[in-house]
């Protein structure tokens, strides 16, 4: 648990010196462009928001280490899978010239990375037609990366709405804990 809340105080001190710092860095991490339909923003926001997160949980997971709390191998290969969406993601920030097939492709690559590395394969929906077909692993695998990639992808379309998707994805890692919770697992929780 204290790795969970350093991860979130990190995270919240990494947001609050983004924006604190936007005039030395705003020229390249800065959304100038307030016409897109996604845009509500009344200003010009920085867009690096998913360094912070990134790492924040890095930082998290080194000091529990340092600390003899040590983490896992899940969590380091976790954060080790998510590295393909999170460095195209970063890039686009920056670049602007990212295109979204590609960050598509690289979040898919992280979810099969995760599936791969940490097992981590949808295996029930309580849906009799597509749990009949999970039982070949070729379509669960598959099923599971166009989930992670599709979920994934429903957070960056709200990305631009003041809040929306930080809450979202609030009440989404809330649901995933309480679920886990009631399972018995607790490296997801």
């Amino acid at each position: 648990m204290p790795t969970l809340f350093s991860g979130f105080f990190l995270s919240l001190l990494f947001t609050f010196l983004i924006i604190r710092s936007e005039r030395h860095h705003g020229r390249l991490s800065t959304d100038h462009d307030l016409s897109g339909p996604q845009k509500f923003h009344t200003r010009a926001v920085p867009r690096i928001g998913g360094l912070a997160i990134f790492s924040a949980a890095f930082l998290a997971l080194c000091a529990a280490w340092a600390t003899q709390k040590q983490p896992t191998a899940f969590h380091w290969w976790l954060i080790a899978a998510s590295l393909p969406a999170f460095l195209t993601g970063f890039t686009e920030d920056l670049t602007k010239k990212v295109s979204p097939r590609r960050r598509l492709f690289a979040t898919a690559i992280s979810a099969a990375l995760s599936a791969w590395w940490l097992n981590a394969l949808l295996t029930h929906t309580a849906i009799p037609p597509v749990d009949f077909l999970m039982q070949w692993p070729l379509f669960a695998w598959a099923l599971t990366i166009f989930v992670v990639t599709g979920v994934s992808h429903s957070v960056n379309l709200i990305d631009g709405f003041n809040g929306l998707a930080s809450m979202c994805v609030v009440f989404m890692l809330l649901a995933v804990a309480y679920v886990a919770n009631q399972v018995g697992d607790t490296q997801i929780v």
